[in-house]
């Protein structure tokens, strides 16, 4: 079963007056402020089967008159009311052998911005996504007007962890080393992150627990099918990380030793994208100056966005022994106060 792809084209000057700039990063968005409505389905999804809880985000493009910016502001804009039927098909061989019903879910706050907030709607399902060879396809009909728009995607497979192995995380001892992994079907993009859980905490006994990310360079997959994807990296690099995003702070002690049940310190993150999501992602990037008439992605019959997949599989780890004293003894986090 092929796919389905659009290129939308795009005024510059148009662009704020289409929630996809919200959740796409572009737009369409070329219209007389007088036109006749037209519904527009604005959905962003990716699914992955590592997830216990599938989201997917609907809205609609508006169009009205007055200020484009006050109108984003408001929450009827942008938002549809409890008037969408939202489906997931499971799809084996070109036919449905599941249909799973989507709720939808208004308790994930949205941060300030130019667009309504706090208020924004997700469709959910607790359904496990398999990495089978099913594909899936959405399907959102508008209960008022009839109008319904759909995507298919494949799932990107598992991949298979090699490095790193055991049980602790060493960044102390002054080497290279590579964190490396073979790659499941539908895959086209390879990122990673090393994730450093603590927690802060202060002289009244608040605990917040929190985290940075050290982040390498993206991947593209080679021609080779599960070819190793392969992230090199200088060990003690991990402490010249932690001191670029922290700082000392007065009263505040640091610690791994009282996590959230379920965490280690150190977590290997992998992420792995589909090629739908490389494409968007390539045409999105910002370019290297005014580009007026810019093509926008889309994988949405009979409306605009983005519904694919991605997959992100952690590895957690404690720090070895020789790791936790080099807190104390490196230019970069002796004076961020780690207590272990």
């Amino acid at each position: 079963m092929s796919k389905k792809y659009r290129f939308v084209p795009v005024k510059l000057h148009h662009l704020l007056t289409l929630f996809l700039c919200l959740a796409l990063n572009a737009c369409d968005t070329d219209f007389e402020i007088n036109a006749p409505y037209k519904e527009t389905m604005v959905i962003y999804g990716l699914l992955n089967s590592q997830d216990s809880v599938q989201h997917v985000r609907i809205s609609k493009g508006f169009l009205g008159e007055g200020n484009a910016l006050i109108m984003a502001g408001e929450s009827d804009s942008i938002n549809y009311a409890n008037v969408l039927e939202v489906k997931l098909e499971r799809v084996q061989a070109g036919s449905v052998i599941q249909t799973f019903t989507m709720t939808r879910d208004e308790s994930i706050p949205k941060d300030d911005g130019l667009f309504a907030s706090p208020f924004q709607v997700f469709y959910k399902s607790n359904q496990p996504i398999l990495a089978d060879g099913s594909m899936y396809r959405l399907v959102v009909r508008n209960t008022e007007s009839g109008n319904v728009a759909s995507s298919l995607t494949r799932i990107v497979g598992d991949i298979s962890i090699e490095h790193p192995v055991g049980q602790e995380a060493d960044f102390s001892t002054p080497f290279f080393t590579t964190a490396d992994f073979r790659p499941g079907a539908n895959s086209k993009t390879f990122d990673m992150a090393i994730r450093f859980h603590f927690t802060e905490n202060d002289s009244t006994g608040f605990i917040q627990q929190k985290y940075v990310d050290w982040n390498f360079a993206e991947q593209v997959a080679s021609q080779v099918n599960n070819a190793l994807v392969e992230f090199r990296y200088f060990r003690p690099k991990f402490f010249e990380n932690l001191g670029a995003n922290l700082s000392p702070q007065a009263g505040i002690t640091r610690r791994v030793d009282n996590l959230l049940p379920g965490y280690k310190p150190v977590e290997f993150r992998f992420i792995v994208g589909s090629e739908d999501l490389h494409i968007y992602n390539q045409l999105t990037q910002p370019g290297s100056g005014l580009t007026l008439d810019k093509p926008v992605f889309t994988t949405i019959e009979n409306g605009i966005g983005l519904f694919s997949s991605r997959l992100i599989k952690s590895r957690f780890f404690d720090l070895k022994a020789e790791t936790k004293a080099a807190f104390d003894t490196s230019a970069f986090t002796r004076n961020l106060n780690f207590q272990f």
